[in-house]
């Protein structure tokens, strides 16, 4: 059973990264996913009983990534975005470095607030349409580059708040972590992932950030927002207080989120009619491929593929001596989220974590360590994440190709180093807090 679950598995990874055409049908993502589901339940791998209640757990997180990813689509269709991205121009003042760094940082500032997957969908997209605005007749593609890979980059960060990536929301949920608890334990470390991905895309690509840019002569960001784009920022700003204010109203994360997205497709509609195009473009290929993934990863748990992980855990854990626990968790979540996708590991790795079966400050601690990994595992091969996934198709569709070879020569050194440093900044907390309790 054991061979059976991992066959499944990588045929539904096979099927949902390749997209082949087969018998006329094409393969998405959801529907490899689904096909990989299936095939767990008609095995028996997965029984119904525990299906039905993985669903059950995985509705309120699913709630929560749709609610964000319709106020990031209202958001971008407002014009609240592009107007962000024009004031980033305005302010970056003809100077390629200063531009690259602003849009590193203004992104991954947004980019905390807003799942990877929409993020990425979204500012790919605008980026690519700023660059071209702002570009000249000297610049190629080596040029544009550290610009496309910016956005990248702050899609593929560690989380600072369990609503930056999905899987954050997913594995939160099933560990009953609040959103104030997680940024507590989370920012830090983040800040740190933020830290060395800049620096290492700022040498990877230091002589090819060109020294000027062209200044547009009109800029958006000189004019007042329309009055839907400051509504979508005053929700926004609301929406994030709720998350904050979560310990002390005990509103769960997805009633707040929806609630944003209910309001903000309300205003849509008074203004412009249905709301049935947005709805349309929200990523449902991708919630569906989360829920057959995770199907999928239960089948590969209930046939002992978490208990090996588990077992390579303790044996890192054993080399490194008892400080190694955390170290070990990141990096085996990244290295199996860079060659499996994140979703699938983190689907095991809340099994994995749940068999060391520690007291709550140390179970939570190993699922921190485990979404640093998960959360820029990714970066490492192309096939990490759907954010990654979609970042290719949307050059690609604009006629950019980007070598698979630059992409993991920058980003095995840079993740690494990463996962590294913000597994030691997550670590020097549980210190900090060891020393407290203890003085």
């Amino acid at each position: 059973m054991g061979l059976l679950a991992v066959v499944i598995l990588v045929l539904t990874l096979v099927l949902a990264l390749a997209r082949p055409t087969v018998v006329g049908f094409r393969f998405e993502h959801g529907s490899a996913a689904t096909l990989g589901a299936g095939l767990m339940l008609l095995t028996g791998l997965v029984p119904y009983d525990l299906a039905l209640n993985t669903l059950k757990m995985l509705a309120y997180p699913l709630v929560t990534i749709v609610s964000l990813m319709i106020i990031t689509l209202l958001a971008e269709q407002s014009g609240l975005l592009q107007w962000l991205t024009q004031g980033v121009v305005r302010a970056g003042r003809g100077s390629g470095m200063r531009l690259f760094t602003l849009i590193f940082f203004v992104g991954a500032s947004v980019g905390m607030v807003f799942t990877n997957d929409a993020a990425i969908l979204i500012f790919t997209p605008l980026v690519y349409a700023l660059i071209e605005e702002v570009s000249d007749e000297s610049w190629t593609l080596s040029h544009k580059l550290p610009f496309y890979f910016a956005v990248l980059y702050v899609g593929n960060l560690a989380g600072a708040f369990i609503i930056s990536n999905p899987i954050n929301i997913i594995v939160g949920s099933f560990f009953d972590i609040g959103f104030l608890e997680y940024a507590l334990w989370m920012f830090f470390p983040a800040v740190a992932s933020i830290l060395v991905s800049y620096f290492g895309l700022r040498i990877a690509f230091r002589s090819r950030i060109p020294n000027r840019y062209r200044l547009p002569a009109n800029n958006a960001s000189s004019t007042p927002l329309p009055p839907m784009a400051r509504a979508c920022a005053l929700v926004m700003g609301l929406t994030l207080a709720g998350f904050f204010l979560q310990g002390l109203t005990g509103v769960p994360i997805a009633v707040v989120a929806a609630a944003g997205a209910l309001i903000l497709l309300a205003l849509y509609r008074a203004q412009n009619g249905p709301v049935t195009p947005i709805i349309g473009q929200v990523g449902w290929d991708v919630i569906v491929f989360v829920i057959g993934i995770f199907l999928v990863a239960m089948g590969a748990r209930n046939a002992g593929l978490t208990h090996l992980i588990g077992e390579t855990i303790e044996q890192i854990t054993a080399l490194m001596g008892e400080n190694g626990l955390l170290f070990a968790t990141a990096l085996i979540s990244g290295a199996c989220s860079s060659l499996i996708n994140n979703h699938p590991t983190a689907g095991l790795m809340i099994w994995v974590v749940q068999d060391f079966d520690l007291p709550r400050l140390q179970t939570n601690l190993m699922v921190y360590a485990a979404l640093i990994g998960g959360d820029l595992g990714p970066k490492m091969l192309p096939i990490g994440s759907l954010a990654a996934l979609m970042w290719f198709r949307i050059l690609r569709a604009r006629g950019v190709e980007v070598s698979y070879w630059l992409y993991v020569r920058i980003g095995v050194p840079v993740t690494l180093t990463a996962i590294i440093l913000a597994v030691a900044v997550l670590h020097f907390q549980m210190w900090l807090v060891g020393v407290s309790l203890n003085g």
